[in-house]
């Protein structure tokens, strides 16, 4: 009976391998659901490229403004401060753009925690008057804010400690600001912004 093991191995490795989903067909995922939703981080040119997706936005963090975007099921374009101009689909969960060069960037899907907090942020300072002011973060840990439409900046540095994030502000006159990052809602909730302020919750803005 021994004789006969290694071509019953053959034998079964060959219909577990006939029972695989195909993982080079265009336009479909072969372990997951996939779409152009959400976070998604990958490689291009020896630089870290990140895409954001939600509802009609299309984002390349860092960049200043969204991007127009047009998406059919295997082409995406796009125009903004970054263009974009390729062939996508998806293979085992990853994001595949096969771009003009025919170069082929492999992109992943990021948890929407360590989505980047820089950028454009608006909200009420929570003060009785209903003042509303900008928020800015920059990727160097260094943030500004002013009241709506045409206050003066103040700045300041932040850090991030996974949901909460820690503003401290130059002059003699200002608090530290400790906002909760809510993920869902794309959100920060400050307990105080000025003094005598109230609770007050700023929203991410991309227009």
């Amino acid at each position: 009976m021994t004789r006969f093991w290694p071509l019953l191995l053959l034998l079964l490795a060959a219909t577990a391998a006939m029972r695989q989903p195909g993982s080079d067909q265009r336009g479909q995922g072969t372990q997951c659901e996939t779409s152009l939703t959400g976070r998604w981080v990958g490689l291009h040119q020896n630089q870290t490229l990140h895409l954001e997706f939600y509802g009609d936005t299309m984002l390349v963090v860092n960049d200043q403004y969204p991007l127009t975007f047009r998406a059919t099921s295997d082409s995406l374009t796009a125009t903004g401060d970054t263009t974009v101009a390729a062939r996508y689909w998806f293979s085992f969960c990853r994001l595949l753009l096969e771009t003009p060069d025919h170069s082929v960037v492999t992109m992943s899907s990021q948890g929407v925690l360590a989505r980047p907090l820089t950028g454009r942020w608006v909200g009420g300072l929570g003060t009785p008057d209903g003042a509303e002011a900008e928020l800015r973060l920059a990727p160097s840990g260094t943030a500004r804010w002013h009241l709506l439409p045409g206050g003066p900046w103040t700045e300041g540095e932040w850090e991030r400690q996974t949901r909460i994030i820690t503003f401290t502000w130059a002059g003699s006159d200002t608090i530290p600001w400790v906002g909760h990052y809510d993920v869902e809602g794309n959100a920060i909730l400050f307990e105080r912004t000025v003094p005598n302020s109230r609770t007050a919750i700023f929203h991410r803005v991309f227009r």
